[in-house]
């Protein structure tokens, strides 16, 4: 009948084909399990640098990959697996590849071209350090055994290797492991500086003059009287 008011189920069925269709769910991204294990890394480097070892939960580690922890222990056996993946690997890659820079060292035409060498490795291993550097407090000091456990099993090995890799470069007297480990420490309380005091100086000067305190020494010559 005209001008009559609409039933209730013409009103539910004319209200149903104005209704906006539910949003699609949206697709998770595939990632080549490469490229995903990657990811879990990197994220996996924040948590720890945060929390530590101890700290961190796998629901965590987790969450900060955007994954769920099924996928997370797909990539890892344990959260020490990934640990070691995430935080001490890159610790001892920093430290190889000593025998490769002493046989540039060596092969130098002269002093300054020596000099030249030492000066671009020092920068790169400045920006690595201070890369690191959390990651490098979080393996050594987060856990006393596992750090002890590091220390001599790996890195003090790595600096064994990259001390007789010196000798022939260090001056008569001096101690090669010694010495590397001085280098070590610069490096470190350089970093260390930078994370905690928030400086923040043009690393290629700062390189400059590492590299030429070990080199040249630092001590004035004698003034003649």
């Amino acid at each position: 009948m005209s001008g009559s008011k609409p039933t209730e189920a013409a009103a539910a069925a004319e209200t149903t084909e104005i209704a906006d269709p539910p949003a699609p769910k949206a697709r998770r991204l595939y990632l080549p399990a490469p490229e995903r294990r990657r990811r879990i890394i990197l994220a996996a480097q924040k948590v720890f640098a945060r929390s530590s070892l101890q700290g961190a939960r796998t629901r965590d580690l987790a969450k900060a990959a955007e994954i769920n922890q099924a996928t997370l222990f797909e990539h890892f056996k344990s959260k020490e697996d990934l640990f070691q993946a995430a935080v001490v690997q890159p610790l001892l890659d920093l430290m190889r590849g000593m025998p490769d820079r002493a046989r540039a060292y060596e092969a130098a035409g002269s002093t300054e071209d020596m000099m030249a060498l030492a000066y671009g490795i020092s920068q790169r291993h400045l920006e690595t350090m201070i890369e690191i550097y959390p990651l490098l407090v979080a393996s050594l000091f987060s856990d006393p055994t596992l750090g002890r456990k590091l220390y001599c099993e790996q890195i003090a090995p790595l600096i064994k290797q990259r001390s007789d890799a010196i000798r022939n470069l260090v001056s008569d007297g001096l101690d090669p492991e010694l010495v590397n480990l001085a280098i070590f420490g610069m490096f470190f309380a350089i970093a260390m500086d930078r994370a905690l005091a928030g400086k923040n100086e043009d690393l290629s000067a700062v390189a400059r003059q590492v590299t030429e305190l070990v080199a040249l020494g630092f001590a004035r010559e004698p003034r003649q009287d």
